[in-house]
């Protein structure tokens, strides 16, 4: 079932850019992202490539950080620990939604909700590979919701339960190669047929 909120982007986009609780951020991705020694947080222009933060490695190597911020924390109020994964940007135009998006850069989704204060990172690839696979069992099992933003377009979320996305990515971190097998096997093979 399909519920409809109207959105503001210049508001939200000011709510996730507050200085205040970006400091927070920054130090928070500081802490748990290992190797990471400065966030930087980006420029407008890169918000639509899917960067809020930049975060510097002890490599030289910056990792792209978005953030997503959510006024209502959905854990105390109603017991559900979702993340909002957005499956149209724009419905009217067959806008494909950040989640499913692969010309974005992010490195990490940073998810961090205003009134609990609670947040989750979560890494973009794997997590964009698992919804690529569950999104339509996720969409006809968990909650679908549509917002209007500006009152000009409408974008779509499915709020799929923080443990199901982890059992998803869970599940990409390992496989089974019957051609890796074979190589080996071959491999091998050649090495016994030349000794």
């Amino acid at each position: 079932m399909s519920a409809i909120r109207v959105f503001d982007f210049k508001q939200a986009l000011t709510i996730s850019t507050g200085t205040s609780a970006n400091k927070v951020i920054g130090d928070i991705l500081l802490e748990n992202i290992p190797g990471s020694t400065r966030a930087i947080q980006a420029n407008q222009r890169n918000d639509r490539s899917g960067v809020d933060w930049w975060l510097e490695m002890n490599s030289g190597d910056f990792l792209a950080v978005d953030c997503k911020i959510r006024e209502d924390d959905p854990k105390p109020k109603f017991g559900k620990d979702d993340l909002a994964l957005e499956t149209w940007s724009v419905v009217e135009k067959k806008v494909v939604g950040w989640t499913l998006d692969d010309t974005k850069r992010t490195d990490y989704v940073f998810w961090f909700w205003k009134d609990t204060g609670r947040w989750c990172v979560v890494p973009f690839l794997l997590l964009r590979r698992a919804f690529q696979i569950n999104l339509e069992p996720w969409k006809s099992t968990f909650k679908v919701a549509t917002q209007c933003t500006d009152r000009r377009y409408h974008s779509e979320c499915v709020f799929v339960p923080r443990r199901e996305v982890w059992a998803a990515i869970y599940k990409l971190s390992e496989g089974h190669s019957e051609q890796l097998q074979q190589a080996n096997a071959d491999q091998c093979e050649l090495f016994a047929a030349t000794a």
